[in-house]
């Protein structure tokens, strides 16, 4: 009996900080949901780890009664008679109605999930480009364009398109919604209507090739003021430089293959291979979350492409100090 109690012990308490680890940790979490959609899937979440405690409390009970209770003087038909209702009960019923219940849960979270429930269009639609290894953002009824973050006013149902012409991706943000994957050749949804303001992190979900775990995302959910100033500012071209080094630096950009690849709003510049730069320097990471956007992160970025992200699309680029510093100088300063 202690040996029986003590592992009832030790699996109950692993459970507990599990949970608590699942639900409180640092990462995000679809336990921590911040729109109706994500709550949807966090209750269905909660329902099933609820059955599931009770059916491991009644097998545990169960289990320290049949171990401690002495045999019954009853008749062998009686016993019998008793063991196939158990079985009965327990084996086929109560399993049947527990998982008729998680059926009609799911099921019922799918229809309000399924982009096919949703007839009217939002009022905010987004198209994402799963590139190798990053995230093409465009706002088609805006005329913005950026790259591995995306912003959404608070309380706005959201429509974002997702595409890709290379491999299988998946665009998650576990606390607005659950993962959606973009397919070659087919166009699919996720919907959600955020109702918290901040900065929720976001990640591929299907393994795409070398560096899947540096593809990360950002979702900015805004004020309705401070969205609107966003789409503004991101719709402008980019500023001319009026630092020596910064000018130094957009004429090198202009005159190097850094143009025949990547776009810069107002200038020369106006490749599609790589993400545009127009507004590069109010980005906080670069590379898909693979370094901090700060002057010595964009001059790591640049000496060591493929020491950084190994892989990267982006080849390697030799660079003197000088050059790097200028460059810099002209990126971080489109704003």
């Amino acid at each position: 009996m202690r040996h029986v109690f003590w592992r009832t012990f030790h699996v109950a308490t692993s459970l507990l900080i599990v949970t608590t680890l699942t639900a409180c940790g640092s990462s995000p979490s679809m336990l921590s949901p911040h729109s109706p959609e994500a709550r949807s899937i966090a209750d269905t979440w909660w329902l099933m780890f609820a059955m599931a405690c009770g059916v491991y409390v009644i097998v545990m009970a169960l289990l320290l009664i049949a171990t401690t209770r002495r045999p019954a003087n009853v008749s062998e038909e009686r016993r019998r008679r008793f063991d196939n209702r158990f079985v009965v009960v327990g084996g086929l019923i109560v399993p049947g109605i527990i998982l008729g219940i998680t059926a009609v849960a799911t099921v019922d979270v799918a229809n309000k999930l399924s982009p096919a429930a949703e007839a009217a269009q939002a009022p905010v639609r987004i198209t994402v480009e799963g590139e190798q290894w990053w995230w093409r953002v465009d706002y088609p009824d805006d005329g913005v364009v950026t790259a591995n973050e995306i912003h959404v006013p608070i309380n706005q149902k959201v429509d974002i398109e997702l595409i890709s012409d290379n491999v299988i991706h998946s665009l998650w943000v576990p606390e607005l919604n659950g993962k959606q994957d973009l397919v070659p050749g087919q166009v699919n949804h996720l919907r959600f209507t955020a109702d918290r303001l901040g900065r929720f992190e976001g990640r591929c979900a299907e393994f795409c090739g070398i560096q899947h775990a540096h593809m990360e995302f950002v979702v900015f959910v805004d004020s309705a003021n401070d969205y609107r100033d966003w789409l503004s500012q991101n719709r402008s071209a980019a500023a001319a430089p009026d630092q020596p080094d910064a000018r130094g630096g957009q004429q090198l950009f202009e005159s190097s293959s850094c143009a025949g690849c990547h776009t810069i709003g107002g200038t020369s510049a106006e490749g599609t291979a790589g993400p545009d730069l127009t507004h590069v320097g109010s980005r906080t990471t670069l590379a898909a979350g693979a370094v901090d956007n700060t002057p010595d992160g964009m001059a790591e970025w640049l000496r060591d492409t493929q020491g950084v992200k190994p892989g990267a699309r982006m080849p390697q680029v030799h660079l003197t100090d000088q050059e790097i510093e200028t460059l810099v100088a002209y990126l971080e300063g489109l704003r």
